[in-house]
């Protein structure tokens, strides 16, 4: 077969991501909510599963094999771009090099994205976080200890609280010139010259303009497939707002469990919920772009191998009922697309894996109500009373299925069970509606619909048989 024909049968095969107006993928014109894993399973039987979970896109490394082993499984792929798509340093050889990717990958039938620098904003300030706001101040601390002139002892430790001072008022420069200083004083190099926490707005700014410049050559060299970005659950919404100009898709990873534990969200919400917030935030950094959420996929001791084995098993993995409620919390609040981080850290044998598999695979049959257009529906909600503080409330979001309205509820209250009632729902008086995962069941009358819902609960109604004719 000719070189032209490889190419023509190449192109056809392509398989292009669209996004719907609406933000819902369609893959080959067919409206798909996308479900997807960080990890490219090595072994056949593990990915066999995958697929047969209903998830539809894993990530992939640049290697033809390895695509063609997802296709022959029913998977699509996505490939990071790593650096080559930042043209802020380097600018001629990246460029050849995004071509040269490009020109490779972009026409292979598993292939319907592209992801960018993972976290590319978040580590602007991260490396420097780590060092000047973490690791220094105790190295610092622990040489000025050890020292045998008292004089000098006092001088550098009230030096070294004057720069903590200087960092917890936010003043990162003068507490960055103090910290070198004590080095100097104390006759050693400093370990990380230029590794500066205040330099992160200017990093940022430099790096921001390179993807940008990166994502508008990326989509002359190929206008087919989107381009992703996982963001950090960190930073100012107007920094979000303009790396976000660098993708056709944002989205960000956010691991909360065990609550309070991880420390991985920094909003007040550190709970659950925290998933539905930086759903928010990201459609409100990215108004008209979709969001796809990365979710966890394994527990903070799997990933830390210092960790004792009670530390391991206080930073444990997420249940069942933590999983679904996390997964439904971002499509409540209009995720399109939900991704796991992690499981290549967990066994395929381990019930985390197997609640997985299972969500999946309850998300892939209802894909004809995840993709479904939006109602027009926001039911007024209120509580029967409880004793506790409902600080948080239900999340409801009304699906319009083939003429149907369905209701995914959410109880992002984690104390305690809640009786709801929705009101404003005349329109649906007289249809039935059932919550098949809790055999839950209630009809609307006079536009209000009751039912009970447990601490972080989920409630899919669908509606059975017809309302009554009016």
């Amino acid at each position: 077969m000719s070189s032209v024909a490889v190419t023509l049968i190449s192109v056809l095969l392509a398989a292009p991501l669209t996004i719907q107006p609406d933000g819902v993928a369609a893959i080959d014109g067919k409206r798909t909510f996308i479900l997807g894993l960080y990890e490219n399973p090595k072994e056949d039987s593990v990915l066999k599963d995958v697929a047969a979970a209903g998830f539809n896109i894993v990530a992939a490394t640049e290697d033809q094999a390895a695509l063609d082993r997802l296709h022959a499984s029913g998977l699509y792929a996505w490939i990071n771009t790593g650096n080559r798509v930042d043209f802020s340093d380097a600018r001629p050889d990246r460029e050849a090099k995004l071509k040269e990717m490009v020109d490779k990958y972009a026409q292979h039938p598993a292939l319907i994205a592209w992801e960018v620098p993972d976290e590319a904003l978040w580590n602007c300030y991260f490396p420097a976080a780590e060092w000047r706001i973490g690791k220094e101040p105790k190295q610092q601390r622990e040489l000025i200890a050890a020292l045998t002139d008292p004089a000098l002892k006092e001088k550098l430790s009230t030096l070294r609280a004057d720069a903590d001072r200087e960092t917890q008022t936010a003043n990162y420069v003068k507490a960055e010139q103090i910290a070198d200083d004590i080095w100097k004083q104390l006759g050693k190099e400093q370990p990380q010259p230029g590794v500066n926490y205040s330099f992160g707005p200017q990093a940022a700014a430099k790096l921001e303009a390179g993807m940008v410049e990166g994502y508008q050559r990326l989509k002359e060299l190929d206008s087919k497939h989107p381009i992703w970005m996982n963001y950090a659950p960190r930073n100012l919404p107007e920094q979000l707002a303009g790396f976000a100009k660098a993708a056709d898709i944002v989205g960000c990873d956010i691991y909360p469990v065990p609550t309070g534990i991880s420390g991985h969200t920094d909003l007040i919400d550190t709970s659950l919920s925290s998933v539905g917030a930086y759903t928010d935030r990201f459609q409100q950094a990215a108004p008209k772009k979709p969001v796809w959420m990365v979710l966890q996929g394994f527990g903070w001791g799997d990933i830390q191998p210092e960790a004792t084995p009670e530390q391991r098993k206080i930073r444990r993995r997420p249940d069942a009922r933590e999983s679904r409620f996390m997964a439904y919390d971002a499509i409540v609040h209009g995720a399109r697309g939900i991704l796991y981080w992690g499981t290549a850290h967990i066994e395929k044998d381990s019930e985390l894996w197997r609640d997985l598999l299972k969500l999946a695979r309850e998300l892939a049959d209802l894909q004809p109500v995840l993709t479904a257009p939006d109602a027009k529906l926001s039911p007024a909600i209120t509580f029967a009373n409880t004793p506790g503080s409902v600080d948080r409330s239900l999340k409801v979001l009304a699906k319009n299925v083939n003429g149907k309205t369905w209701l995914l509820v959410v109880n992002e209250w984690p104390s305690g069970p809640l009786r709801y009632t929705l009101h404003g729902l005349d329109s649906l008086n007289g249809t039935r509606y059932v919550d098949a995962a809790s055999s839950s069941e209630a009809q609307v009358a006079r536009g209000e619909l009751t039912l009970g819902i447990p601490a972080i609960g989920v409630h899919v109604l669908q509606p059975v048989g017809d309302a009554p004719a009016k």
